[in-house]
């Protein structure tokens, strides 16, 4: 269990990373490289919506990838490899 936990935890921070970097990259011109990706996911840009009168349920998961994000992920695997599994 702690095992899984700290591999989710540096698969978020990877994630995060990308982010960040993804916003720091778009805005410097030599660095828009970084940005390159697209979206993909059910029931985007608009979701699957079942009206029942009563209760709308919308529905709907989307997934945005990009180089930045990509390699955050790969960096944040490779030091699980390297640290993660001696916690």
């Amino acid at each position: 269990m702690k095992k899984v936990l700290i591999f989710s935890l540096f698969l978020l921070a990877g994630v995060l990373m990308g982010t960040v970097l993804t916003e720091v990259a778009s805005r410097v011109s030599f660095l828009s490289w970084l940005c390159w990706g697209d979206s993909i996911g059910f029931g985007w840009p608009n979701p699957v919506t079942l009206d029942l009168s009563i209760l709308k349920v919308s529905f709907g998961i989307t997934m945005e990838l990009n180089v930045a994000k990509l390699l955050c992920v790969i960096a944040a695997l490779a030091a699980y490899l390297g640290w993660g599994k001696r916690l």
